[in-house]
């Protein structure tokens, strides 16, 4: 096997990355959203949010000025910005139907996403916060965190004095590439130097933390041109970094059918690529925090994922966990106790359900005993890298191995080949295996592994 990391702990080979680098599910939820059902009666888990004492809220911004090919995010491309401001009207009376039905929970996490979230004016952002606050307990608290996703193609530096003033103290730019051959395939031109100047004005302001994104195995993307991206981006010194793998699935993204697919690396250069691109970052001095998440070692998420401390949610990894998620806007995902539960994808859908009812969910899933000990297995494994046998079998009745005896049998060959480890009773993901987090946590996912239980999903690597 031709070795393609120079270290030992973390080897990895094109033989290995053959055999676990296929589709996989993320596991930002368990069940996976992929699994939901029409909501029926009976099925209110938004009844639990009475009983929360901490809650994060995301609101889905699906406005942009031009299409990217290569995204896959739910989004409206407009230039009429009448249409962004008459849905927030809808935002805010959505939110407003949540008013009686949550308990007085203070808001640890606030999150805008799209889409483009900074598509809106500097009016219409202080619109949407300052109205959130009067309807749930939302505080403008540095402990708090307030997280906005922008495009530097057309960030307003203003904006960030705006922001700060809301009490956002997160900033997270999507790169993707700044080879311009790449940046032309996908129809994202961005310049680095426009890059530089938010990251450094957004310092000055006191964002505590700003993160980029990054996308390999793009069209006419090599193992040089990335480097050339990565060597600017580590100049620059973002807090944290997304490296993911460009998903192609045309048959459900029609902006994706226009990438030439002639361009596409072959899948040894995309490995390359990966392998490459780790290197550099860690070399850099970012920590690997598992999947494709790369932060500076006084970040707060390197901090928590040391300390096992970090949690996930539909936003990826985080260090604020809640008891529940709020999700406003069209497509967004809420989540309680109870369950999960999901607006309408399409604008229009989303604009008529909240005014005939105030309300936009159409799906979702009613959570059952075993998919809430599932579920811990997994967002463990996703987050602290372990399973303590103990913890395991308190919560299950029975020893790690007799009460997943299945799923320990699914992994003997991830075992066999050091992805994952037993130590003094435990399950551990091995340095190695925290490039295949997804891979040790889907032996642990009941619906994946049933009859006809698999599904289209992006791949590992």
């Amino acid at each position: 096997m031709t070795a393609l990391h120079q270290h030992a702990d973390t080897a990895l080979s094109t033989d290995l990355l053959s055999r676990y680098s296929g589709p996989c599910p993320r596991y930002t939820s368990y069940p996976t959203a992929d699994r939901f059902v029409p909501l029926q009666e009976g099925m209110r888990p938004w009844d639990a949010l009475r009983e929360i004492d901490s809650l994060s809220l995301y609101v889905h911004i699906p406005f942009c000025h031009s299409l990217c090919y290569f995204c896959a995010c739910n989004k409206v491309i407009t230039n009429q910005y009448g249409l962004a401001s008459s849905y927030l009207d809808r935002v805010l009376e959505e939110a407003r139907w949540y008013r009686d039905r949550v308990a007085a929970a203070p808001v640890v996490q606030l999150h805008l996403g799209g889409g483009t979230p900074t598509f809106l004016t500097d009016s219409d952002l202080r619109r949407l916060v300052e109205g959130l606050g009067e309807i749930f307990d939302l505080r403008r608290d540095d402990t708090i965190e307030y997280s906005v996703e922008a495009d530097p193609r057309t960030f307003r530096l203003d904006t960030l004095d705006t922001l700060r003033e809301l009490g956002f103290n997160r900033l997270s730019l999507g790169i993707q590439d700044f080879n311009p051959q790449v940046q032309r395939a996908i129809n994202r031109i961005c310049a680095p130097e426009a890059v530089e100047q938010i990251t450094c004005a957004a310092r000055e302001r006191g964002f505590r933390s700003i993160s980029y994104d990054l996308i390999h195995g793009l069209p006419h993307q090599t193992v040089d041109t990335l480097r050339e991206t990565i060597d600017r981006v580590v100049a620059m010194g973002p807090d944290r970094i997304a490296l993911y793998h460009y998903a192609h699935l045309p048959e459900r993204f029609k902006a994706q059918r226009l990438i030439n697919t002639d361009a596409m690396p072959a899948p040894a250069d995309k490995i390359a690529m990966q392998v490459g691109a780790v290197e550099m970052l860690g070399d850099a001095g970012y920590e690997f925090l598992g999947m494709d998440h790369f932060a500076l070692p006084g970040d707060e998420l390197a901090r928590a994922a040391r300390a096992g401390e970090l949690r996930r949610n539909f936003q990826g990894y985080t260090l604020m966990p809640a008891d529940a998620l709020i999700g406003l806007g069209a497509s967004a995902i809420s989540y309680s106790a109870g369950g999960y539960w999901q607006n309408h994808h399409r604008l229009k859908d989303y604009v008529e359900a909240i005014r005939e009812r105030g309300f936009a969910g159409f799906r979702g899933w009613a959570m059952s005993e075993d998919d809430r000990l599932r579920q811990y297995l997994i967002m463990e494994l996703m987050c602290r890298m372990r399973l303590d046998h103990q913890a395991v079998a308190e919560r299950a009745g029975a020893p790690l191995a007799e009460a997943f005896a299945a799923e320990l049998e699914r992994l003997q060959p991830l075992m066999t080949d050091g992805l994952v480890r037993e130590e003094g009773g435990d399950l551990v993901i091995t340095d190695r295996g925290r490039w295949f987090t997804r891979n040790v946590a889907a032996a642990f996912d009941a619906y994946l592994h049933e009859p006809a239980g698999e599904r289209r999903y992006s791949r590992v690597l």
